[in-house]
């Protein structure tokens, strides 16, 4: 069932050793899967939505600026 895998969060863009990291408000840190992405997001807000794969890793779909 994805629909209850499915994830929309909002944080600070990092740039993690192998892949970019979600930081949230409330220091929940999350580790994305994508293809592909703005590099110019890194040390931005944004949004981010995905599918969880893991505890704290989502698969993600869609990533923009949080004020969008």
């Amino acid at each position: 069932n994805l629909a209850g895998r499915r994830k929309r969060i909002t944080g600070l863009l990092e740039q993690g050793r192998r892949r970019p990291q979600l930081v949230t408000d409330c220091g929940d840190r999350w580790s994305l899967d994508c293809e592909e992405f703005d590099f110019d997001l890194i040390g931005q807000n944004v949004t981010v939505e995905g599918v969880l794969v893991g505890l704290d890793r989502l698969k993600v779909y869609w990533i923009g600026d949080s004020s969008a």
